[in-house]
């Protein structure tokens, strides 16, 4: 695995998000979204790793892949969606979409796009949807909730993680469609807009580890 920002960005999220795990600040309002964060965090170190020594030594391992990256990743995204503070509660409707996300990507596997073929496109830019879908709706919401109008939402782990989740999703997800179904736009891995998908993508996941010191930084009402 080649050092970016990327990559620094992602190990040092993982390191914030221990740190604050082995802290104990405020441990049961975070706790189940730490240890949710950690292996989000730690499926994409595992899927970087697994991609950059799979291309190294010109065998694609593309099951262990497509299994991390497009199926596990997206549902632990989902999972973090069902801790949030929906005042709808919209939460409950998150393990029947896991369940009917793997339910469509089974079919997706079996007839149409084999997981050690090739990237699967459908089943990541299902999965990718619904995770854009949840972090839209949960953005509106808590912009929304009287319980939130006095306060600072800086200071609000969740924010930050819905908000970054949606701005990296929403332009790898235009970024991978332009790439992948139009190829003579350029390739996946090259390019100026493909250092601003990753400088984004390590953006969020450094917010990932360190949104949880966001109450201790940022003051919890509007003074």
């Amino acid at each position: 695995m080649q050092m970016s920002f990327y990559s620094i960005a992602l190990i040092l999220g993982i390191l914030f998000a221990t740190l604050y795990l082995f802290l104990g600040f405020h441990p049961k309002e975070y706790r189940k979204i730490n240890f949710l964060v950690l292996f989000i965090l730690f499926t994409e170190l595992l899927s970087v790793i697994i991609w950059s020594n799979s291309n190294k030594g010109g065998n694609e391992n593309l099951l262990l892949y497509n299994l991390l990256y497009v199926y596990v990743r997206p549902t632990a995204m989902l999972v973090l969606f069902s801790q949030l503070p929906f005042s709808c509660q919209l939460q409950k409707t998150v393990f029947p979409t896991i369940l009917g996300f793997l339910l469509i990507g089974g079919v997706i596997s079996t007839f149409l796009q084999p997981l050690n073929g090739a990237i699967q496109s459908y089943s990541y830019l299902l999965g990718h949807a619904l995770v854009l879908a949840y972090s839209v709706i949960f953005f509106k919401d808590i912009l929304k909730q009287s319980k939130f109008r006095d306060i600072n939402l800086l200071s609000l782990p969740y924010f930050w993680m819905a908000s970054l989740i949606l701005f990296s999703y929403g332009e790898r997800y235009i970024f991978f469609i332009l790439t992948y179904y139009y190829p003579s736009i350029g390739d996946y891995s090259m390019g100026h807009v493909f250092i601003w998908v990753q400088f984004l993508a390590g953006l969020m996941y450094l917010s990932l580890g360190l949104s949880f010191f966001a109450p201790r930084v940022f003051n919890r009402y509007y003074t």
